[in-house]
């Protein structure tokens, strides 16, 4: 029994006081005087102790007898709030068995105008449930809505499904990045515990001879975008800088601050901002935006700012991105019209030891691996999830006539939109640990850069599950 906190069937809210709302001014006052007399530490305790049960021969009379206070709470906290998100979603999916069209509806979370865009088409390509699109700002920001039961699912890279993971969110499946997805004998869909990672690179212009790892101090920086692992977390476990300590700091963001003269980290601020761009026309957005608005973000953004806008004044010297889709982005910058005549032979990958190799040699020269994205959503909501995911692939998979493709991104004017490029079928992954699939190094790697980071989502996450007042 005295293991309960690591057996047990989940944490709930405890008890409470309630009222008519117009009488609530009256009970507040009358709960903070019998406590400041007769709670745990009343100065009249010894004459009555509010919880404590046991001289009335019962357990838990008007309190639990565990209480230690009754929290009085505000006007305008919600009932969310005080029960917590986890539970109030676990109260929404009672009852649930009925076919309505509100239980069948999936809402899939957005981050940018070119995701909404592969989302709406998506929609329209499907005969499963219906599938709504969501617009969010950022990962961060569609795992809080998820939370929130505000949308039901997202695609998370693995430094996000950490986050996610702390949230109380679980996998449904994970993407899966091998050569094929054929599945077993007497098996419907592939099985597998084994997932295929991406790599992490540092890439230079083949032109910029003189940039190595260990001597990028004061030089302009591009990243994919704020907690991705390519261009966030795997770049600062290397030595960027001889001339700076980037040991000295286990946060990646004041690393690449001392590092680097100025940068773009989409979702970061101050000087890794300044060679950020924003986004024009429908996909208009501040610079340094955590989505595709922001034109320099995501893999195929980090290229952008290696190469540079066409008025050749915003640009990086360096950029920390995904191998998978580097070849296909370069051929990118010129059927899309940013940048024309650009060719794999004019990139260079920057090696952890100091040296530089070409692009094809990015398995001996790389940053490390980057475990694969996985799609999260709340526990409750984890079967349905699972079977529009499988019912999606499947459909979309019969016909390959279909002018919409899941996997694929460059017609919507950017890279790994929804899901990775990379991606060849979804992995079955609601059994497993999110812990499992990002493998131990990578777990304790990013808990111990989160341990001294600070972060907005993680303090939203603990403050919700199991928590006290």
């Amino acid at each position: 029994l005295s293991h309960y906190k690591s057996c047990n069937l989940g944490c709930g809210p405890g008890g409470g006081v309630i009222t008519r709302y117009n009488f609530r001014k009256v009970v507040r006052k009358f709960i903070t005087t019998i406590q400041l007399l007769f709670g745990r530490n009343g100065k009249r305790r010894q004459h009555f102790q509010l919880f404590n049960s046991t001289s009335f021969g019962e357990n838990d009379l008007l309190f639990r007898d565990m209480t230690d206070k009754l929290v009085v709470l505000p006007d305008d906290v919600d009932v969310s709030q005080v029960l917590g998100l986890d539970y109030v979603a676990l109260l929404k999916g009672l009852g649930h068995e009925g076919s309505s069209l509100e239980d069948s509806v999936v809402r899939w979370c957005c981050i940018s105008h070119a995701e909404q865009k592969k989302c709406e088409q998506w929609a329209l390509s499907i005969k499963s449930d219906p599938l709504v699109c969501v617009r969010g700002v950022s990962m961060r920001d569609c795992i809080k809505r998820i939370k929130k039961d505000e949308v039901d699912a997202v695609s998370l890279d693995a430094t996000h499904s950490y986050v996610a993971g702390k949230c109380g969110l679980i996998p449904v499946v994970t993407e899966y990045y091998g050569r094929t997805c054929a599945p077993a004998e007497g098996s419907a869909h592939l099985e597998t515990d084994v997932f295929p990672s991406v790599a992490g690179v540092a890439v230079a212009k083949h032109s910029s001879r003189n940039i190595f790892m260990g001597n990028l101090g004061g030089r302009r920086s591009c990243h994919s975008h704020l907690y991705s692992p390519a261009g966030w977390l795997l770049p600062y476990t290397h030595t960027l800088s001889l001339e700076h300590n980037n040991s000295a700091s286990c946060d990646p963001n004041q690393v690449f601050d001392e590092v680097f003269w100025k940068g773009c980290l989409p979702g970061s601020q101050g000087n890794l901002c300044k060679v950020c761009m924003g986004g024009t026309g429908e996909a208009a957005t501040k610079r340094c935006s955590d989505n595709h608005n922001e034109r320099y973000y995501g893999n195929m953004g980090a290229l952008r700012c290696l190469v540079g806008d066409p008025s050749g004044k915003s640009y990086g010297e360096v950029a920390f991105l995904e191998q998978h889709s580097l070849h296909t982005n370069i051929l990118s910058l010129s059927s899309s019209g940013w940048a024309e005549g650009w060719t794999s032979s004019d990139f260079e990958l920057l090696c952890a030891d100091g040296r530089r190799a070409a692009l094809s040699e990015w398995e001996s020269c790389n940053l490390g691996a980057v475990p694969p994205n996985t799609i999260m959503t709340r526990p409750v909501l984890a079967a349905r999830i699972y079977n529009f995911l499988i019912k999606s692939q499947e459909t979309l998979g019969a016909n390959p006539n279909s002018e919409f493709k899941l996997f694929e991104s460059h017609q919507y004017g950017e890279s790994d939109l929804l899901f990775k490029d990379a991606t060849r079928c979804f992995v079955h992954t609601s059994h497993m640990e999110y812990r499992t699939i990002l493998g131990e190094a990578f777990y304790s790697h990013v808990e111990n850069v989160f341990n001294c980071t600070h972060s907005d989502i993680l303090e939203f996450c603990n403050k919700d599950v199991c928590s006290a007042f």
